[in-house]
């Protein structure tokens, strides 16, 4: 080494260092935009968040008192949606098919809490009642897609939890919105102590994104809060 000339010995050292500089920079680049990536991921969706539908049920909440931000959502779940237990699928060969799906379009326009999709063609109903054999806690998803007419439990919440769908809106035909507030307990929690509407519990918002194409529900919750729902449920 002492015997090499330095201007060959400056060539071999820059021939290494340069590549080593470039991929540090491009690991450290990569790193920072994956970190990003998470970081994004974890809160709510740009397309839910900027939605007429979403900034008109928070600037109601806002004025109804409640102390929340779209920033403060956090992303706690995400699942399939379609479960055969839970749906039944019709073809629309099948003989009757498209005359019942014209049947329950129409019998179900106008009815509070109920949405269409642009189409027209499916609907979100999440009337809190008993109807058509799904229960009060139970979101109904019914409509054609395709050539196939979908019948389907599409969400459920736990009573336990005094849970309520307050609102409910589509972003495009194949994915929509669904809004809840319960108790901040586990859905499947049975060993909290009742706290019934009358009662200040503790509660969280929980905004369902749901993609019908993608097979993929998304689960967002707030920041927790202390509410007597019954004093509040008429405005939500």
């Amino acid at each position: 080494m002492n015997n090499m000339p330095k201007e060959k010995f400056k060539k071999i050292a820059t021939f290494i260092l340069v590549p080593a500089i470039f991929l540090l920079v491009g690991s450290t680049v990569y790193l920072n935009l994956a970190e990003q990536r998470a970081v994004d991921r974890s809160k709510l969706p740009e397309k839910v968040e900027m939605s007429k539908g979403f900034q008109k049920w928070i600037t109601n909440l806002k004025n109804e008192d409640f102390d929340i931000e779209a920033d403060e959502f956090r992303l706690v779940e995400e699942n399939e949606i379609y479960n055969t237990k839970w749906m039944k699928i019709y073809s629309m060969d099948e003989p009757g098919v498209p005359e019942e799906l014209d049947r329950v379009l129409l019998s179900a326009r106008n009815q509070e809490h109920v949405v269409y999709s642009p189409s027209d063609r499916h609907f979100v109903d999440y009337r809190p009642e008993s109807r058509d054999g799904y229960l009060q806690n139970e979101v109904r998803f019914y409509g054609q897609k395709e050539d196939k007419v979908i019948d389907a439990r599409i969400l459920d919440c736990s009573i336990r939890a005094n849970c309520y769908f307050d609102r409910a809106y589509f972003l495009d035909n194949d994915v929509f919105v669904i809004s809840e507030i319960s108790r901040n307990i586990d859905k499947k929690d049975e060993i909290s102590p009742p706290c019934d509407n009358t009662m200040d519990c503790e509660y969280t918002f929980k905004i369902h994104l749901i993609d019908l194409i993608n097979n993929k529900r998304w689960v967002y919750e707030s920041n927790p809060f202390m509410l007597i729902l019954d004093e509040k449920i008429k405005e939500l």
